[in-house]
């Protein structure tokens, strides 16, 4: 389906009703007692600077409601229940809670309930976090805020205003990022495409100009996308972006205003003195940024805008590392210098340090010989290219020259040597800050090492091992192509018999996901040596093909490509310019008449690393037989999750 991680995490978050304490989480995590929420809330948010403990919270339940839980929440329960109907169990975040039906339930009062008490005001919380993470009831939990309710400044007060309470996981979102067009997914998936459309029709019926116009947009880009195999991401993320910070401001602006404690979570900064306009401006949410600033007194805009994170990144800086032109626009505007003094201030303020400065120059004789790993006693020399492991080398160039980048710059973007390597630098100024980066030499290896790549070595340890082969590892997704299963050996038969007069249809290629229990292939399930043992892997998927076949345009979380024998060009482009491609990226690219425009390139040789920051469509053209694994990772610290 192809969501991005919101959709995945939030389309599994139906509620079950509790029999104790306050309502329960979504079904996959334990229940909870209104305590245990506030604790695990603590916990959640445990990267702020020092919080504090989650509000006193009331011994039991008002006397005569224990048998079978409150019925408020009972109700509660119902509602959340019954909002994911029509989806018919197919993964969505798209629910209707019924409005009246929730508001009924909230009114607590006839059980001796304060409205203004700790008590419920914990369960109101559930709520509110339940209803913000489904867009259809954004809206909705607009009017539970409503201003005039009795509950909704003590809750701005207790509650967002607690010391466990983090404003970050309400207003950053990744939102959802399809694969495929609505079209299709009227085919594939009517039940989440019929849901899709009703919040259509819900915005048209809202009366809101501007995301009503979106939906118009976002229509006609999704027809044109059909025809043409590819998904334009970004109007769908724009949308979703217009609807959630009307939420936010209403939060932030409307319900908690004069709230000092709200304004102090608005401008509080995390671990790397980041505030929330910065972790918007990251994810290119205009909307979102737009939203946060109106929020703020306007006398406190431009000092907060001006705001460098540890490293010396404002929010426009944030927005400008990921080409979102309308982010910048938008805090250049709303959170532009107010006085003659501001802007001076902001005109002497360097721009942030280009990160190579923070990496040491180049050593020659470290890369060809770090830890001994070229060495005699490490077996041989290092693998460098194709023909060392017994693999084909095309006699003249397979694409076209003005697929490739200049001879001058083989790669548009950050290139070092193994040598120059920092872990602290590369974490900080290329996870965190995100860029590509090519690593020349970082996936070099020992020669016994390497000799498992070799076509030789691979026949000895993985002859037999079965292969269920596509032009492009989603395509049955996509459209329900079957696999073309081969064993590896045949499969370096099928490489053997391309020619340069059949190359172009003959585009199977391997990709492989390696599952824990992988014995043929899991010597290729080993981080580059600068990253072993210091991220946390998220999964390992080994690679081999021939000249001309490769992966479309994709994204995901930050990864790292180890190329160990052959030459692969590379296809970047920025989050701002998303782009997914269902089709062969050499189908796709003679289609299209070479390198989308706003793509940077980049030609891997043989023992290089790649690194692709998250949110970066990439795709790939081997230039020649080619083996080698992808890691995805993250940090705990340095790799921004989305919510």
């Amino acid at each position: 389906f192809g969501f991005s991680d919101f959709g995945q995490s939030f389309a599994r978050s139906r509620f079950r009703g509790a029999r104790t304490g306050a309502m329960a989480p979504p079904s996959h995590r334990p229940r909870l007692r209104p305590c245990q929420l506030a604790l695990a809330a603590l916990l959640w948010t445990c990267c702020e600077a020092k919080p504090g403990p989650p509000p006193k919270m009331p011994k039991g339940l008002p006397k005569g409601l224990m048998n079978q839980g409150p019925p408020w929440r009972q109700a509660v329960d119902k509602v959340f229940s019954e909002a994911c109907q029509m989806n018919r169990g197919s993964p969505s975040v798209f629910c209707f809670p019924d409005k009246a039906a929730l508001m009924e339930a909230l009114q607590v009062e006839q059980y001796g309930l304060d409205l203004d008490g700790e008590y419920f005001l914990m369960d109101l919380y559930v709520v509110f976090k339940q209803l913000s993470e489904w867009p259809p009831a954004w809206a909705l939990l607009i009017d539970v805020l409503d201003p005039k309710r009795p509950w909704t400044m003590p809750f701005c007060e207790k509650i967002i205003g607690s010391p466990w309470w983090s404003a970050l996981p309400f207003v950053r979102r990744s939102f959802l990022s399809p694969r495929h067009t609505m079209i299709q997914l009227e085919t594939d998936l009517p039940p989440v495409a019929a849901s899709m459309n009703k919040w259509f029709d819900q915005i048209k019926q809202s009366g809101n100009s501007v995301t009503q116009k979106l939906v118009q947009d976002f229509r006609a880009i999704d027809t044109e996308d059909t025809k043409n195999r590819f998904v334009r991401g970004r109007p769908m993320i724009r949308l979703m972006q217009q609807v959630h910070a009307r939420m936010v401001q209403h939060v932030f602006g409307t319900a908690c205003k004069g709230s000092e404690q709200t304004l102090q979570k608005i401008q509080k900064n995390d671990t790397n003195g980041m505030t929330i306009l910065h972790h918007v401006a990251s994810l290119g949410d205009a909307a979102g940024a737009k939203a946060i600033l109106k929020s703020m007194p306007k006398k406190a805009r431009a000092d907060f805008a001006a705001v460098r994170d540890a490293y010396g990144y404002r929010a426009e800086d944030w927005a400008k590392l990921g080409d979102f032109e309308d982010t910048v626009e938008v805090i250049r505007s709303l959170g532009g210098s107010a006085t003659k003094k501001q802007r001076a201030e902001a005109e002497a303020q360097p721009p942030p340090p280009e990160p190579l400065s923070f990496l040491p120059p180049s050593s020659p004789a470290a890369s060809e010989a770090e830890d001994g790993e070229c060495s005699a006693e490490a077996g041989g020399d290092c693998a460098v290219d194709a023909a060392a492991g017994g693999w084909r080398r095309p006699d003249a160039p397979s694409v076209p020259p003005g697929w490739l980048p200049p001879a001058e710059q083989p790669c548009e973007f950050d290139a070092i040597d193994a040598s120059q390597w920092d872990y602290e630098a590369f974490m900080t100024r290329y996870v965190l800050h995100p860029r590509p980066l090519l690593i020349r030499g970082g996936a070099r290896l020992p020669a016994l090492a390497a000799r498992n790549f070799s076509r030789e070595g691979l026949l000895q340890v993985a002859a037999e091992r079965k292969l269920d082969l596509y032009r492009y590892s989603w395509e049955k997704e996509f459209d329900g192509t079957k696999p073309v299963t081969k064993t590896l050996a045949e499969y370096l038969e099928y490489l053997q018999g391309r020619t340069a007069s059949n190359a172009a249809k003959k585009l199977l290629y391997v990709v492989e996901r390696l599952p824990p229990e992988e014995s043929y292939l899991n010597f290729s399930a080993v981080l580059p040596k600068p990253l072993a043992g210091k991220v946390i892997e998220v999964g390992t998927q080994f690679y081999l093909g021939g000249a001309l076949m490769g992966a479309p345009l994709h994204r995901h979380g930050p990864s790292v490509n180890s190329l160990i024998f052959g030459r692969k060009l590379w296809y970047l482009i920025p989050p701002g310019r998303e782009l997914v491609v269902n089709d062969a990226m050499y189908d796709y690219l003679t289609r299209a008449g070479g390198a989308p425009p706003e793509s940077t390139r980049c030609v891997q040789e043989a023992g290089d690393v790649l690194f692709v920051p998250r949110g970066w469509s990439h795709g790939t053209v081997l230039l020649e037989d080619s083996i080698g694994m992808s890691q995805e990772f993250s940090h705990n610290l340095w790799d921004m999750r989305d919510q």
